[in-house]
């Protein structure tokens, strides 16, 4: 695969969560965790999920604009195997949170979004 295409996948599937993440955060927590968050809590929890919004939002940023401006294959692959690892890490953290405890199940957006761009991301970089 083209080291800009899969950065382009990656940078817009990273791009459209971000914004439903910001645009929507209460709804997207709700689509996690259901209707169950105690009131006091939800705008905490609204705060969080933009703020992880933002995060992605810029792993989006990174991709796409380097997809565009980098015409160097191994500074691509590089910023792909980055992408690799830091996506690997995210989603980490996502199954960290329910080993401790912290949440009931896996959300299934993460679990199924997060690997599939990470193997977009090596494949794109490796092959």
């Amino acid at each position: 695969m083209d080291e800009a295409i899969a950065m382009q996948i990656v940078g817009a599937v990273c791009l459209l969560i971000g914004i439903k993440m910001n645009i929507d955060p209460k709804g997207f927590n709700e689509d996690i965790f259901g209707k169950e968050a105690p009131e006091s809590a939800v705008g905490e929890m609204n705060a969080m999920r933009m703020a992880i919004g933002g995060g992605v939002l810029a792993v989006s940023a990174i991709n796409l604009i380097c997809s565009f401006t980098m015409n160097d294959a191994d500074s691509m692959a590089a910023l792909l195997t980055a992408s690799a690892v830091g996506l690997a890490i995210f989603l980490a953290t996502v199954v960290g949170a329910n080993l401790r405890g912290y949440t009931e199940s896996i959300p299934k957006l993460p679990a199924i979004v997060l690997p599939i761009l990470v193997a977009i991301s090596l494949v794109g970089a490796f092959v």
